[in-house]
Formats: structure tokens, C-alpha cells, sequence
């Protein structure tokens, strides 16, 4: 016998060739003995049925679900012999007795998607289906593999519609418009399609009437559901909410919300909003556009960047309260803390524990920049302010010694972050005393250690500025006990030449004869005076011409003139 299927048949005549004898043998026999059919027709006892095997007993349909409890002697086993379930089973008794065996089918007719066929007693003899390859229920007329129709919700569900290109699920309302929910799998993907105002998730649904109370709508207990809009704009993802104002908007806490992108922005922006007591509510805005990216609050202290303290395994256990320092801190007035959360001025620069600070400020009249020392027992604080105002640039400070400008050493190994080092090339004390080459004034407004050259040189001695000026005594003969020197300087003690000759007194032995000329340091360091010289050798000249007038005088008489 031919063991080609129905469907192998059919396939072989949608081709257009013409039946041949074989094939109308093989269409007979495929017809009669159903291979690829479930529905075996009357029940007959002795047959060998398998699960899922359809047969008919008394008007009524059966389905075999072999228990594999029955001896089964189709195959040659001996009676006693139980049936294996996947070999089926070898019907002796009758549906309605083998309720092991077979169940009775029940199909709901009610929907008039079969045709009941009844005898003369208004017995159902036959049932077929009136619409071939769709089920309908609740209507006529389906529109799909499966079409059920419930009328008193104006509702329909779609399964496989008409027009599917791919597994396909559509949910429809039919009130004031049709709306719809279509579900599908098509390129790989999970497509959800509404025309609805959007996808709601929720977790809870309204509570249901109990028995014998009445039906009238009750609100479901408050959720945080996700709801997806939309809109002619665009997708709208509320979290938290029903109504997003945003891309996506998340509302799942009272007192947070962010939002990507809202409706209103047209360049990238993302806003999250704190709600704090008494409605007050702070924002904090990030927008980009193709210039600049935009960093926008009105949080009452600005914004902080903060270093987080604790390990990433940590974090978000803590993250209400997380362990942090602050880097970075730029107030409400823009003010800049860079190591503190509550700078002074519009620019603070610190570090806990640290040296010291800078500060910039541009608050008052005049810029200035200031650095402040912190001394090692936090006792007092000193600052160098540097400034400008419209005639002077300004150099002001309250360390004790005042100003020190060094030579610093070569670049590298922290010599240039590194104040103690180099070597003193101008000092001003904060008397205003001024050396150069040392860090030492010693009484002096200016000292000089080294030469120094000058154009003119103009002491004042303006007669308003002196008192009880007296005519200088005889020093002719102190001049002449003077010792008039050549030297040169000792290098390792004088910031001079060594080599070159110089010509001058030794200070203790001008000191003898005119002490006012000389000048000793804390230290023992005598100085002299060379510019009031001038005055001794005027006052010793003098009394040398008035010696030689004298003597002329003299000579003019014995000469007879």
C-alpha cells in the first residue's frame, strides 16, 4: 500500500501536472487509511489508537490519552503485558467505559461557528465547522486565525489577523474610535503598536466586586507604574507617573524626579528635580548644544563635585549618606571654593590641613590676588597681597620681615614649587629697608653688598630738614694722622671682585679721629661715611689756604710789597 500523506498529495497537484493512475491509487488509499489524520471516525474495539487520536462514540467525540495500564497484544506481546504510552493503545473497551484511556472532547457550539446537525428526537447526530482555517466566537465573521468578540465589552481579540505578515496578537476597543494593541515578533524583534495614548505597566489592578456587591468602578491602591505615550512629539517614558513631561520621566520617589530630554528642549538636556519642604523644589539642568555644554541650578549653595570616599562595593549601601570629600565648590553668588564648600571671595584655593590658601577677589574697588601662609601652630596667619589700582601696582604684606627676592636653582626636583631655596638677591624689611645681595639690614634704608653705579648722586641735607647746624672745629691735623690704604676685598666676606686694587680707609682708624664718620653694625661690621669726607678734607683745605695766606702775608712783607 502507498504510505504517501494528504498533504504530500496536495502539494504534487498544486503543481499544475496531471493525476496519473498511481496518483489517483494513492489519493484513494492516503483518503482511507487518514496517516496524517487524528480523526479516526466511529470508535472500533481492537484498534491501536495513539494520543491524541479523535474518535466518535455515541454522538459524542473522543480524545485517547493512553495510561498505558491495559495489556496490549497488537505488537505480539504476551496479555499480561503492559503497553508502552508512546506505543498507544489497543482499545478493548468502549470511550464511556475506558475513562482512563479517553476523555470526551467539549466544544462550545454556542458561538454558531458550527453547524449542528440534529435527528427527529432534536438529538446533536453531527457538528461541522462552518469556517474553514478560523475559529470565531462572538462572531460570524472572524477576522483572524482566531477572532473572539465580547460584545458587552466592545472589545475584540485577534489571534493571527487576516493580514499578518508574522505571529501576531491585535487587542481592540471598539467605542468612540477603535483602539488598538497590536503585539508581534517580526525581524528578530518584539514589537508592541497602539494608537492608544500610550503603555501603561502596572502592578495592581482595581480591586473586583465581591458577591452581592454592587459594580460601580473603585480606584486601585496607589503604584509606581511605567507608562509609555505616544505623542505627536515623540515616545514619552514616565516612571512614577501617567503623564511625562520628558523623554523619560521618572517620578518613583516624592521628593526626586529626573527627566531626559523634556518636551519643551530642542538641544539635549537633562533635568532632575529635588522637592524639598514647603514645595520649595531645586533643579539642576545639563544641556549640549554644538557650542557649549550648559550647567544650570538654583540649588541655595551652587553646585559641589565631591571625591567619593567609599569602595564602589559599598557605595550604594551608603548612598544616602556616602562618605565624601569636597574638590570643587562654586556658589549660588559664583564664588569658587576649590578645597573648601564656603569660600571668601570670589576665588578660594585651600586644602584641609594644608600650607595655606589663595585667594582672588574682584569684589572690592580694586583686583587683588593674595596668598596666605598658615605658620606651622596656626597661631597667625600672614598673606603677600599682590594688586592694581589706576596708578600703582601693589605689593603689600604682614610678614615680619617683609619682601625677599631670590635667584631660584634649576628647574626640576620641586625647586619650583619650593620657596626655601636659592639664593637672597633683594630684601625689604618690613621697615622698608632695602638690601642688595643679603638678607640682612642692619640699620641701613639701603645696602647695598656689591658695587653699584650711579649717574648722580644727591644727599639731602636741605637746611629744613636738619638741626643746629655748627660750623665744623680744626681738623687739619686729625687729617693728617689719617692712613690713606690700598686693599682688595676678601670675596668670602665682601660680594666684590677680589682681585681688583681699591683705595680707602680702614673704618676703625678714621673712628679715632672722626667717629661720626663711622658706623657699627649689631654685628661689629664698621662702615664709613666716604661722602662726608668731603666736608673734613673742605674744612682741612681751608685751613690750609688760610695757613698759606698767612704765610704770603708774611712773605709779602719781607719782600717789601
Amino acid at each position: 500500500m502507498s504510505i504517501t500523506t494528504r498533504a504530500a498529495l496536495k502539494a504534487q497537484f498544486k503543481t499544475g501536472a496531471i493525476p496519473t493512475s498511481q496518483d489517483f491509487f494513492n489519493l484513494i488509499d492516503s483518503t482511507l487509511v487518514r496517516r496524517d489524520d487524528a480523526f479516526f471516525g466511529k470508535w472500533a474495539a481492537g484498534i491501536c489508537y495513539y494520543e491524541g487520536d479523535v474518535v466518535i462514540y455515541n454522538n459524542a467525540l473522543y480524545t485517547c490519552v493512553p495510561a498505558g495500564d491495559k495489556p496490549c497484544g497488537c505488537d505480539g506481546k504476551d496479555g499480561d503485558v503492559k503497553a508502552d504510552k508512546s506505543k498507544g493503545h489497543c482499545s478493548v473497551d468502549n470511550p464511556e467505559i475506558d475513562c482512563t484511556n479517553w476523555k470526551m472532547l467539549d466544544i462550545d457550539a454556542s458561538d454558531e461557528d458550527w453547524e449542528i446537525i440534529r435527528n427527529e428526537d432534536k438529538v446533536p447526530i453531527i457538528m461541522y465547522a462552518k469556517v474553514f482555517g478560523k475559529i470565531g466566537m462572538g462572531t460570524e465573521d472572524p477576522k483572524a486565525r482566531v477572532h473572539i468578540h465580547v460584545e458587552e465589552l466592545s472589545s475584540d481579540f485577534l489571534f493571527s489577523p487576516d493580514n499578518a505578515q508574522s505571529p501576531e496578537f491585535v487587542i481592540q476597543h471598539t467605542g468612540d474610535g477603535t483602539k488598538s494593541l497590536s503585539e508581534k515578533l517580526a525581524d528578530n524583534k518584539a514589537v508592541f503598536t497602539t494608537n492608544t495614548e500610550g503603555f501603561l505597566f502596572t502592578t495592581t489592578v482595581p480591586p473586583v466586586p465581591s458577591d452581592g456587591e454592587e459594580n460601580t468602578p473603585k480606584e486601585a491602591v496607589p503604584v509606581k507604574p511605567v507608562f509609555i505615550m505616544t505623542p505627536d512629539a515623540g515616545a514619552a517614558v514616565g516612571i512614577g507617573t501617567i503623564a511625562p513631561e520628558a523623554g523619560v520621566d521618572i517620578q518613583n520617589q516624592s521628593s526626586a524626579r529626573l527627566l531626559l530630554n523634556p518636551v519643551q528642549a530642542v538641544v539635549p538636556q537633562a533635568v532632575w528635580v529635588h522637592k524639598a519642604e514647603f514645595s520649595q523644589q531645586s533643579h539642576l539642568s545639563v544641556t549640549l548644544d554644538d557650542h557649549v555644554s550648559s550647567f544650570t541650578t538654583n540649588a541655595p549653595d551652587g553646585f559641589y563635585f565631591r571625591r567619593g570616599l567609599d569602595e564602589t562595593r559599598n557605595y550604594l549601601k551608603n548612598i544616602s549618606q556616602p562618605s565624601s570629600e569636597t574638590l570643587v565648590a562654586i556658589k549660588q553668588d559664583g564664588r569658587v571654593g576649590i578645597g573648601t564648600e564656603t569660600p571668601v571671595t570670589n576665588v578660594e584655593i585651600t586644602k584641609a590641613n594644608s600650607a595655606g590658601a589663595f585667594l582672588m577677589c574682584l569684589d572690592n574697588t580694586n583686583p587683588a590676588f593674595s596668598i596666605i601662609n598658615n605658620r606651622p601652630n596656626n597661631e597667625k596667619r600672614n598673606y603677600l597681597l599682590l594688586g592694581a589700582d589706576n596708578d600703582w601696582g601693589a605689593f603689600l604684606t604682614d610678614a615680619s620681615k617683609g619682601f625677599v627676592f631670590k635667584k631660584g636653582r634649576e628647574y626640576g626636583n620641586g625647586n619650583e614649587l619650593e620657596i626655601n631655596q636659592g639664593e637672597d638677591l633683594v630684601t625689604i624689611s618690613a621697615e622698608g629697608k632695602t638690601i642688595i645681595g643679603g638678607i640682612t639690614p642692619a640699620g641701613f634704608d639701603l645696602n647695598v653688598k656689591g658695587k653699584a653705579r650711579a649717574f648722580g648722586l644727591y644727599l639731602d641735607t636741605d637746611v629744613r630738614k636738619v638741626n643746629n647746624p655748627t660750623k665744623l672745629g680744626n681738623v687739619i691735623d686729625k687729617v693728617k694722622k689719617l692712613n690713606p690704604v690700598t686693599f682688595t676685598f676678601n670675596q668670602q666676606k665682601a660680594n666684590c671682585p677680589g682681585g681688583e686694587a681699591q683705595i680707602g680707609f680702614l673704618p676703625h682708624q678714621v673712628e679715632e679721629f672722626f667717629p661720626e664718620l663711622v658706623n657699627t653694625d649689631t654685628d661689629g661690621t664698621q662702615t664709613l661715611a666716604y661722602a662726608n669726607m668731603v666736608a673734613v678734607l673742605t674744612k682741612a683745605i681751608q685751613e690750609q689756604q688760610e695757613t698759606i695766606a698767612a704765610l704770603q702775608k708774611r712773605l709779602d712783607a719781607l719782600e717789601g710789597k
